[in-house]
């Protein structure tokens, strides 16, 4: 998830990383994560690796301590 000089992930990170300063792990932060997710991953595209990427991304930001990932073999495109 990289692209150009500030990359793609460098910008979703910054944007989870401030929702989280501002609202916490409530349902706020949870929307701005399925906003950028619906940015990223528009309907009817396959999502699980990117929701899994993101999900890794809140890990390593320590807003969760593990991580829950989609099954790559039982995803479904939505």
């Amino acid at each position: 998830m990289e692209y150009g000089a500030y990359g793609l992930a460098d910008q979703v990170r910054d944007e989870l990383e401030d929702s989280y300063h501002k609202h916490g792990c409530g349902a706020e932060f949870w929307n701005t994560y399925q906003r950028v997710l619906a940015r990223l991953v528009p309907e009817g595209q396959e999502r699980a690796q990117v929701a899994n990427e993101m999900a890794m991304m809140i890990q390593s930001l320590g807003i969760v301590r593990q991580a829950q990932l989609v099954p790559a073999d039982t995803a479904t495109d939505r």
